[in-house]
């Protein structure tokens, strides 16, 4: 990577620390965030990024994003409080699962179970930047009921759903469906915009 291009990315990292995923951050540091963010999606060093699948799959975690319906959740229910929140894909069978784990908050933390929600979809390429997303379910546990860790819950969402004692919705008949445009994709970092307006920086934490 040219030194150039790896400073930027220092840069916006280094930034995105204090800003607990997009939660709270000023007005004046949010213009600076985007302006950050647009410079280093001007120097893209996979401009194809649907034709990466190797860069695309693993594990991503989100370090910033401006989704409403992310902070909504954290902002929604006031006993708890989100903690990492995951993006997976799986290029070979064109899935993701979007997984929030959530906790309780202040001294309620000790009082109030942890839990995990998680949306999977299906997604396929509709540009050389484009994937186009179908969400088909939803899921809402306990941690401590599912035994929860991280990667053997990504399997049991991939591979076997229904061995997951959780609430479990199908949502496919409600025509849930959107668009995201990968913007940025290199070896450990990815920045993408949704259709909604939504933009998200994500850093790879496993392949």
């Amino acid at each position: 990577m040219p030194e150039a291009l790896a400073q930027q990315k220092f840069d916006l990292l280094r930034t995105l620390e204090a800003t607990d995923r997009g939660r709270h951050v000023l007005p004046d540091q949010k213009s600076e965030i985007l302006a950050k963010i647009a410079a280093l999606e001007a120097r893209n060093p996979t401009p194809y990024p649907t034709a990466a699948p190797t860069l695309l799959e693993g594990n991503w975690l989100t370090l910033f994003t401006t989704s409403a319906d992310l902070l909504r959740l954290a902002n929604s229910l006031p006993l708890v409080t989100t903690g990492e929140i995951y993006q997976c894909i799986r290029t070979q069978t064109q899935q993701v699962f979007n997984v929030a784990e959530v906790q309780g908050s202040g001294w309620l933390g000790a009082w109030v179970p942890r839990g995990v929600f998680a949306v999977s979809a299906r997604f396929k390429p509709a540009s050389e930047q484009r994937v186009q997303v179908v969400f088909e379910r939803f899921v809402l546990g306990s941690q401590a009921l599912m035994n929860y860790e991280i990667e053997s819950f990504l399997y049991l969402l991939e591979h076997a759903p229904g061995r997951i004692p959780a609430l479990k919705i199908d949502i496919r008949r409600r025509e849930q469906s959107g668009w995201l445009d990968i913007t940025y994709l290199d070896e450990d970092l990815r920045i993408g915009r949704g259709s909604e307006g939504s933009l998200f920086v994500l850093q790879k934490v496993s392949s």
